[in-house]
């Protein structure tokens, strides 16, 4: 009985934290979830005033071998 008593008191999630603001907010520039203009279509207006102007392909193209140096790419 008191091993489900104490299971359901269970502090700690199963998913880590989310991180600290300025990491959540790099988080979401690289995983940029709406539709890019040079890409597909424009889409006017789908996309909120804070994801206005996204990353240049140039850049889009760098974050993964910036992030991993030692991939050699």
């Amino acid at each position: 009985m008191f091993a489900v008593v104490a299971a359901g008191c269970r502090g700690r999630s199963f998913l880590p934290a989310a991180g600290s603001m300025n990491q959540q907010q790099a988080n979401a520039v690289v995983h940029d979830p709406y539709p890019l203009d040079d890409i597909g279509p424009s889409d006017q207006g789908a996309r909120p005033p804070s994801y206005q102007n996204p990353l240049p392909e140039p850049v889009r193209n760098r974050i993964g071998a910036d992030a991993m140096p030692w991939l050699g790419r």
